[in-house]
């Protein structure tokens, strides 16, 4: 019987639920072991996905969020280990991004029936991230998001997170230097994905497999035009161009004032502050992924 070490995070979505428990149940259903492997703080992920690949272990199941599934990524980059994804935290956008199903008993069947996909991963000073990196706006919003709130309210707790950072936060100047070419703005995106919180995104033409970072710059801090901004991103369309800059690149460098502290958030974790350079890091990740669209 085939036996894969699966990691989790016991608190993923809320956790009101025996994951590893009834995750064990799932894969023996499938006539697969699991080892068991709890996370009970931050880094342990990757410290356990880097024994695993040490240890030449050929498929890796993570169970959790975007942070969790972020933390495995940085002990699984560039090695032969792949990755299966067990989606259980509050928007799964990787899950979105690549049509893994968040229904548990299906998930463990692509974890253990699919076949692995080669993607791309994006490197914000050293830390890796699959899905975005993002500069001054939004990763305020999640360094000043209350736990409880999003806990309780899940999903609902980032925009009011975005209500109180707007209003309380002055957002400094950032400067963008890709490629040849320099611009300004006060809010970056450098994604590797088409999704950002859900089924949306400033950058939907974003791919995993191009070998280059879809970045999008908010121009200006205005209401009207943060509001603009994110209508554009709902829509599912490219941002206006009044209001953002969209290009992509193999590699930005952000910078800002000296003495201004501004974050770093990579698949919505804060990672860092600037100055910061992001590159791509092409086909550094195997992963298993559902639908037609990775067949």
């Amino acid at each position: 019987m085939a036996v894969f070490p699966l990691i989790y995070n016991p608190v993923a979505g809320g956790g009101k639920r025996d994951m590893g428990r009834d995750l064990t149940a799932e894969f023996r259903r499938l006539g697969v072991e699991v080892e068991l492997l709890r996370t009970t703080g931050a880094g342990d992920a990757t410290r356990l996905a880097r024994e695993a690949v040490r240890a030449g272990v050929a498929r890796l199941v993570a169970a959790g969020g975007d942070g969790t599934i972020n933390e495995v990524v940085n002990g699984l980059a560039g090695s032969e280990t792949e990755l299966a994804v067990i989606p259980m935290g509050t928007a799964n956008v990787l899950a979105l991004e690549l049509e893994i199903p968040v229904a548990p008993a299906r998930a463990c069947e692509l974890a253990v029936k699919g076949n692995s996909i080669t993607v791309d991963l994006g490197l914000a000073g050293e830390r890796y991230f699959i899905l975005m990196a993002g500069v001054g706006f939004d990763a305020l919003v999640i360094k000043n998001i209350n736990p409880a709130l999003k806990r309780t309210i899940r999903r609902g707790a980032f925009p009011l997170s975005g209500l109180k950072t707007f209003f309380g936060e002055k957002l400094s100047l950032l400067t963008i230097n890709a490629d040849g070419r320099k611009t300004h703005g006060f809010f970056v995106i450098a994604s590797n994905s088409r999704y950002y919180g859900g089924r949306f995104g400033p950058t939907p033409l974003a791919s995993m497999a191009d070998g280059l970072l879809d970045i999008c710059v908010l121009k200006g801090r205005s209401l009207p035009e943060m509001i603009k901004f994110w209508i554009g991103a709902l829509g599912k369309g490219t941002v206006d161009t009044a209001v953002a800059e969209s290009f992509r690149a193999t590699g930005i460098r952000v910078s800002c004032e000296p003495g201004v502290r501004v974050p770093v958030q990579t698949d919505g974790e804060v990672v860092a502050e600037l100055p910061v350079s992001i590159s791509v890091a092409p086909a550094a990740l195997k992963i298993c992924a559902g639908g037609q669209a990775w067949s």
